[in-house]
């Protein structure tokens, strides 16, 4: 264990005594309520800022600026020293999603790893994105109960860096519930960790066994796929029907729970429905995000999957609900803007591509 990680974790303990003390006098708030109350606190610190999500590469153009590389473009030396300039004013944060934080983790060479702790620390002001798998859960729950009407906050969002791959909590044994009950133990490990930088969560993936994240695997796979049942998908709207139901059809499997096909058919229907009805709604923008990009793909014949297109679609999935802005390349710009999905129908997020737009959308701000 390295001594950044152990420090941390005994900080962390110390905390927990506290906050146990903190909220035994508070037995009427439920776990859920105070992790709600926690997320509406995120919202307000978020709230003075301009968020703008960096895809990987803008993280990576960051990394080598930093450790003074010589072989930089002068277009990607701008853009480092207005990233700069823009930290200093203290009016920008960048938050950073899971998808992100996969392809940070897979940067092995430990100067550049070393770096982009640092950076995002600096950058992401404790900011983070949940789970698109938590996302669908949610919007799943608000269209089965009809609330499709009401304008979602970004306390559904935005997140601890903690929270990032789920909110942690603890079985107590009995021995230890003698001396404090489970709920206050859970708001009180949550607090104990909810101040950890996001560095942490780098420091601990880079020690794991599991394999580093890798944008080709399953490319292949879904290419073949694409041919075989081309024939299937004669309209976009047929695509992104299939992508939807088989969306809900993953977060069911992946919850361990029975599927129910004939309500999830409905389901999909019922919120192209909505969408068709109401083309600005903000309901359900993960599902529409993610079922429009992959049904855009399926009913193309001229386009194919290409390596880090899956990454791709969940950083949008992360970043156009919550950002200002998003910063990427061209080609998933393009992707992005292509007027058959119509995207800018109910997202204000602005995706800027390239070095050079990177660096005057951030001028133009300052």
């Amino acid at each position: 264990m390295s001594s950044f990680l152990e420090s941390a974790i005994k900080a962390s303990a110390v905390r927990l005594s506290h906050y146990i003390e903190v909220h035994r006098g508070h037995a009427e708030v439920s776990f859920a309520e105070h992790v709600e109350q926690r997320r509406k606190e995120k919202v307000a610190h978020a709230s003075s800022f301009r968020l703008i999500y960096l895809d990987t590469l803008a993280w990576k153009w960051l990394a080598d600026y930093r450790q003074g590389k010589p072989t930089l473009p002068a277009a990607v030396k701008e853009f480092g020293e207005c990233i700069e300039q823009a930290v200093q004013t203290g009016r920008f944060a960048f938050p950073i999603g899971v998808p992100t934080f996969f392809e940070l983790d897979s940067m092995v060479d430990p100067a550049t790893q070393g770096m982009l702790k640092i950076l995002a620390d600096e950058l992401s002001q404790g900011l983070c994105i949940t789970t698109y798998h938590d996302r669908l859960g949610s919007e799943l729950k608000m269209l089965r109960t009809s609330k499709l009407g009401q304008v979602e906050g970004l306390e559904g969002f935005l997140c601890s860096p903690i929270e990032m791959m789920g909110i942690p909590t603890l079985s107590l044994p009995d021995f230890v519930k003698e001396y404090v009950d489970q709920t206050t133990f859970n708001k009180a490990f949550f607090d104990s960790l909810y101040e950890l930088p996001f560095s942490i969560q780098l420091e601990v993936a880079s020690g794991a066994p599991d394999k580093k994240w890798d944008n080709s695997r399953g490319i292949a796979g879904l290419n073949d796929g694409k041919v075989q049942h081309q024939s299937d998908v004669p309209t976009l709207n047929a695509g992104i029907f299939l992508e939807l139901k088989g969306g809900i059809e993953a977060w069911f499997i992946g919850e361990g729970k029975a599927l129910d096909h004939q309500q999830i058919t409905l389901d999909a229907l019922n919120a192209m429905n909505h969408w068709k009805q109401e083309p600005a709604s903000r309901a359900l923008p993960t599902m529409r995000i993610l079922s429009s990009l992959y049904g855009l793909m399926r009913f193309d014949p001229n386009r194919r999957y290409r390596k880090g297109d899956p990454n791709d679609f969940l950083v949008a999935a992360s970043a156009l609900p919550v950002a200002q802005a998003l910063f990427t390349d061209r080609k998933f710009a393009a992707l992005l803007s292509d007027k058959r999905i119509g995207l800018d129908k109910f997202l204000d997020c602005v995706v800027v591509s390239g070095p050079e737009e990177m660096s005057q959308y951030l001028k133009e701000q300052m």
